[in-house]
């Protein structure tokens, strides 16, 4: 029974010195300008926490741009190039005029054969360019300076003129009988 007693006395003892620093402890004055420091310290923490928010919103909007930024290249890296078309006004030739009096009622031109062409692909350097808009379509082109000098010709010899054009259309006649021929030939043998 000597051991229990000396273990309560020991106890007793424990619990009194853990008693008087406790009541030391809360007994104890708080220092000067606790509470100024305690609201200073809460003021800083809330300033800190702001910038710390837009620092925050910052960086997400630095990272929005960035994807955007890179889905718009990606997006534009994806797109089927096409070149773009370069607008040249056609080269007009001046066919000769037919004398429909004359004509034969079978000398109609020969027939060609539909073929599949592929387009033409313009240079990777080639700009579009739109020219003025006119009220007439198709729209004249102003005369060539050959043109002219055939119009030239026509209007100061016009008998002259008419006779050589019935004579280049007999001359046209009979190079399209002559290939008709061949190419009846060519059928025939085939």
């Amino acid at each position: 029974m000597a051991n229990h007693d000396d273990t309560r006395k020991e106890s007793g003892e424990l619990d009194r010195t853990i008693d008087a620093a406790l009541a030391k402890y809360a007994s104890a004055e708080a220092r000067d300008g606790l509470e100024e420091r305690i609201l200073a310290n809460l003021r800083t923490a809330d300033a800190q926490s702001a910038q710390r928010m837009w620092r925050h919103w910052g960086l997400t909007a630095a990272l929005t741009a960035v994807l955007i930024v890179a889905a718009a290249v990606v997006w534009r890296w994806n797109q089927p190039t096409v070149p773009p078309v370069a607008m040249h006004p056609p080269a007009l030739k001046q066919a000769p005029v037919p004398d429909l009096a004359n004509r034969d009622e079978n000398s109609a031109p020969p027939r060609r054969s539909m073929q599949h062409r592929r387009p033409r692909r313009s240079p990777e350097g080639a700009i579009a360019v739109a020219g003025p808009k006119l009220d007439v379509f198709p729209s004249p082109l102003p005369l060539s300076e050959q043109e002219k000098i055939l119009a030239a010709y026509v209007a100061r010899y016009p008998d002259h003129a008419a006779l050589v054009a019935v004579a280049r259309m007999d001359a046209l006649r009979q190079e399209d009988e002559e290939r008709r021929r061949i190419t009846a030939g060519q059928d025939w043998n085939q």
